[in-house]
């Protein structure tokens, strides 16, 4: 029999030299005897390894025995032929026929060891595969959005009371002109959805929004704030060259929400306005998610601020803010530190602990949670490492025990992930 090394920069097996030997690699896997235990190391998100063990028995399919592994470990199905051919030539096994039964011959009975069994390998060391576990519902990618209101008539609602807060505010109105035509092309544009890929906004156009979300008061700028929530969706008002813009923006409507203080957690308009419009930031354009990625700080500390609303549409809003938010922090390029991540962590705990959450806040919640859990390098380890020390499983694994299916799915989906380091 052939002794073989795992090569991860050509992506193939090197003979190294011929072994014999008698089966010492024989043994018992969960409960079960097999003639070979093979050890896998397993490069997981974050710079890790798990450590694994697969059993397999003379005889059998290697691609069965394969199939089995992958299914119990969750791992990309693109590895089942090298797991199987790993095991073949690991445990001395014939060449590789997919449709074999569990009669294939073995190579023990040619070793040098006068058909004593199978070449021992116990003493070598686990052969590193590049196996990158994947998951369902793991990590977030994409954002979720509050798209609703954008048609003429929900415009039409949005922009009749901002006339008629306008009216009423002390200081800082719009003129005539910005209240009148400006609202109303706005408006008309950013409700024709299927030209969005050609329409444009201009900055005249967006000015008014900015007017009153950083000049007027809690009572009368929240509807200004749903206008933007509508108008940060189109790709040109929220492309790259705005990125200062939006940064105001979000800035401001988080300044709002924040100068509520204790009753952030009791008001429903500023608290559920400003989380949706942050939430749309990030699919908007480049210049909207990048401000939103400026300023998470303050989203999380605005998301913290809400989370034990008592209003269900603020814990949705506040819920899918966080979602994106950990989505955002997934994707970006420029990795996040552990302390941004572990603000997540903590806006997750509170949801979790304050025993109000209806369930698809709380599935996206967990998702939020599982995603900065496999943040890439070495970010997404030490997570890993302050969530186990802070028994977050233990909390997973309570909350989605009251929230369903897809919550439990995902619960165990965090469990896998805090099994690896």
């Amino acid at each position: 029999a052939i002794a073989a090394q795992w090569s991860a920069s050509s992506r193939t097996w090197i003979e190294v030299g011929e072994v014999t030997g008698t089966n010492e690699n024989a043994g018992t896997l969960n409960g079960k005897q097999y003639d070979h235990i093979l050890p896998i190391e397993v490069d997981v998100p974050g710079g890790g390894v798990q450590k694994l063990r697969i059993g397999y028995n003379n005889g059998e399919n290697p691609f069965v025995t394969a199939q089995e592994f992958i299914d119990e470990h969750m791992l990309d199905q693109n590895y089942l032929p090298q797991i199987a051919d790993y095991i073949r030539q690991r445990a001395g096994q014939s060449g590789p026929t997919i449709g074999m039964g569990a009669g294939g011959s073995t190579a023990a009975t040619n070793s040098s060891s006068g058909g004593m069994g199978a070449p021992s390998y116990a003493s070598e060391p686990a052969v590193p595969m590049d196996i990158t576990p994947t998951y369902d519902h793991l990590p977030m990618k994409g954002y979720k959005t509050f798209e609703s209101g954008i048609d003429k008539k929900g415009l039409s609602k949005v922009i009749q009371k901002i006339r008629e807060f306008n009216d009423s505010v002390s200081s800082n109105q719009l003129s005539t002109g910005e209240a009148g035509e400006t609202l109303d092309y706005l408006a008309n544009t950013l409700s024709v959805t299927n030209r969005y890929h050609s329409s444009t906004i201009s900055m005249a156009e967006l000015a008014p929004l900015h007017t009153m979300i950083s000049q007027w008061d809690a009572t009368h700028a929240f509807p200004a704030i749903d206008l933007a929530r509508i108008a940060v969706l189109h790709p040109d008002a929220a492309k790259s060259e705005r990125r200062a813009y939006w940064e105001e923006i979000l800035g401001g409507a988080l300044d709002m929400c924040l100068g509520l203080g204790d009753a952030a957690a009791k008001e429903v308009a500023v608290p559920m306005l400003t989380m949706r419009l942050i939430a749309n930031s990030y699919k908007g354009g480049p210049g909207s998610a990048g401000a939103a990625g400026i300023l998470i700080d303050k989203i999380l500390d605005c998301a913290e601020a809400c989370a034990t609303s008592g209003n269900k549409n603020v814990r949705l809003s506040v819920a899918t803010a966080i979602l994106n938010t950990s989505s955002y922090m997934h994707a970006s390029s420029t990795p996040f530190p552990s302390s941004v991540a572990m603000r997540v962590v903590d806006v997750v705990g509170t949801i979790a602990g304050c025993g109000k959450y209806e369930t698809e806040p709380m599935v996206r919640s967990l998702v939020a949670l599982g995603t900065v859990l496999l943040l890439p390098g070495g970010s997404g380890s030490e997570v890993k490492e302050l969530a186990k020390e802070r028994s977050i499983g233990s909390m997973v694994e309570r909350v989605a025990a009251g929230h369903g299916e897809m919550a439990s799915a995902v619960s165990k989906e965090i469990m896998s992930v805090l099994s690896t380091l």
